[in-house]
């Protein structure tokens, strides 16, 4: 996010993720969702479709789940959701994530972390990270 100030003088923050160093090969990341996915339906978990963030077609961006239809992609997401528990996981083409977990319990506040920032994280991170995520459902 960056602050710029308008013709009017007053300043407002605009986020700048178009404009974002692509660290990470989201296409060749997808596939460390794609590769556990059933698995974890196996396993009983729901498994949301992977969904797409598209920069390519101006502010706010798009959420796609086709990725043949998206122009710039800029972070690719899931959601997983087992019992009353519930979680996801974006990575960023900067490569870094926005992790959540909530244990589904009233008593208990919503795990949210950025895994990776801002060192970044490979695709085997990437994949050394899903299998975290997944193992505080179990």
């Amino acid at each position: 996010m960056r602050v710029v100030r308008g013709m009017s003088g007053c300043q407002r923050l605009i986020r700048q993720t178009y404009w974002m160093r692509t660290t990470i090969d989201l296409d060749v990341a997808v596939r460390e969702i794609e590769c556990r996915a059933e698995g974890w339906r196996i396993e009983g978990f729901e498994v949301g479709p992977v969904t797409w963030r598209d920069q390519g077609e101006g502010w706010p961006p798009n959420l796609k789940t086709e990725r043949d239809t998206v122009v710039v992609p800029d972070s690719i997401g899931v959601e997983v959701r087992l019992g009353a528990q519930e979680g996801s996981v974006v990575l960023f083409k900067g490569g870094w994530c926005d992790l959540e977990y909530w244990s589904g319990s009233p008593s208990d506040e919503p795990v949210i972390e950025a895994p990776g920032y801002p060192e970044g994280l490979t695709v085997e991170g990437f994949g050394s990270l899903l299998d975290s995520f997944i193992n505080r459902f179990r």
